[in-house]
């Protein structure tokens, strides 16, 4: 691996899109992908800021400098503050790393990432994916410097990892422990 492409590992999944590409607020091209969140002191931040200057480097090359301040100042970076996303459960006294997948133009044209579970067996149907809003989870990223809409610095999401569940952030969805079994001819007035 290189300092562009490695592997982040026991960060937080946040709004994870894995298998269906979804537009941004209706607009734009469908994109699976998620947020990561990472404490400030998290041991592969280094990591993370070397990976910018990498990318700026090869994309840049002698005004990589000058391209990252504009970049910097514009807030085209994918690593971010956590505080300015404070509403969202999870992010606030975080850094989040913005990972995502090329998109297309229809749902079904978008790169998806591959999903593993903790013990590496590939999910391809969303019926059993183990990844949630919260759970902690080891992405292979890739960091590259693009100039499509200015100069930036982005993520992308190559494959994802389900490392260890986490308190779920915002309402989780409903699954079969969360109910009891109900005797065959159970009927509403029984529970009224």
């Amino acid at each position: 691996m290189s300092n562009t492409r490695f592997l982040l590992k026991n960060v937080r999944a946040s709004f994870p899109v894995l298998f269906k590409g979804e537009q941004f607020e209706g607009k734009g091209s469908f994109r699976c992908g998620t947020t990561l969140l990472l404490a400030p002191d998290h041991p592969q931040v280094a990591q993370l800021n070397a990976g910018i200057e990498e990318a700026a480097a090869l994309k840049w090359k002698d005004k990589a400098a000058t391209a990252l301040k504009s970049a910097r100042a514009k807030d085209k970076l994918f690593l971010r503050d956590g505080d300015l996303k404070a509403k969202y459960d999870g992010y606030k006294g975080m850094l989040t790393v913005s990972a995502n997948c090329q998109g297309g133009d229809t749902e079904a044209e978008c790169v998806k990432p591959q999903v593993y579970t903790g013990q590496r067996v590939e999910v391809t149907e969303s019926g059993k994916n183990p990844i949630y809003s919260g759970c902690y989870v080891n992405a292979l990223i890739e960091i590259y410097a693009d100039t499509r809409f200015g100069e930036a610095v982005n993520c992308k999401l190559v494959g994802i990892q389900f490392d260890h569940d986490g308190d779920a952030f915002g309402t989780a969805k409903a699954k079969p422990d969360d109910f009891e079994a109900v005797s065959n001819g159970a009927t509403a007035d029984e529970f009224a």
